[in-house]
């Protein structure tokens, strides 16, 4: 039997305090569910989290994903097609009851994905029109980036979108 991980954000949740539990109450959504509306996107916004960097979070019952970035600010993933353009699978999304405790930022393209520089191990996230360097292989494993998926970074593209900060 599979066990479901459930993220707890305590009141000390400020302090940048979490505790992982396991539990066999709330099971991710199936593959390619989606919501169209994100619960926790209406939710009153939080605070941002780097703590919680690398981590994909999922209301349980709801089938939005949400990356939390560098900065510790939680962002929607569309669609299952750009889910999967991304990450290696799905085993590590946590159930979350308090993602309103995370502030969110714009939510990823759909479409978004990860381009590789030929002949390097320099990888790019391209998503909201802007590239964002991956700061190492140690940062692609963080976000369980998947960069058998990722696409050619030819010089020509990857010059015509700007620069966004680096994704550590």
């Amino acid at each position: 039997m599979n066990v479901a991980r459930r993220l707890v954000v305590t009141a000390a949740c400020c302090a940048a305090a979490v505790a992982l539990q396991p539990t066999t109450t709330a099971t991710a959504a199936p593959p390619g569910t989606v919501s169209r509306t994100p619960a926790a996107a209406t939710a009153p916004e939080g605070k941002p989290h780097p703590s919680l960097s690398g981590r994909r979070l999922q209301l349980p019952g709801d089938g939005a994903v949400y990356l939390v970035d560098p900065e510790g600010y939680r962002r929607w993933i569309p669609d299952p097609e750009t889910y999967d353009n991304l990450f290696r699978g799905r085993d590590d999304i946590l159930m979350d009851l308090h993602l309103d405790l995370i502030a969110h930022r714009a939510a990823l393209t759909s479409g978004a994905y990860l381009a590789r520089v030929p002949d390097t191990v320099t990888f790019y996230l391209v998503s909201n029109n802007t590239k964002r360097r991956i700061a190492s292989p140690e940062t692609m494993d963080k976000y369980q980036f998947n960069g058998d998926k990722a696409r050619p970074g030819t010089p020509e593209l990857l010059a015509g979108l700007p620069d966004g900060p680096l994704w550590q």
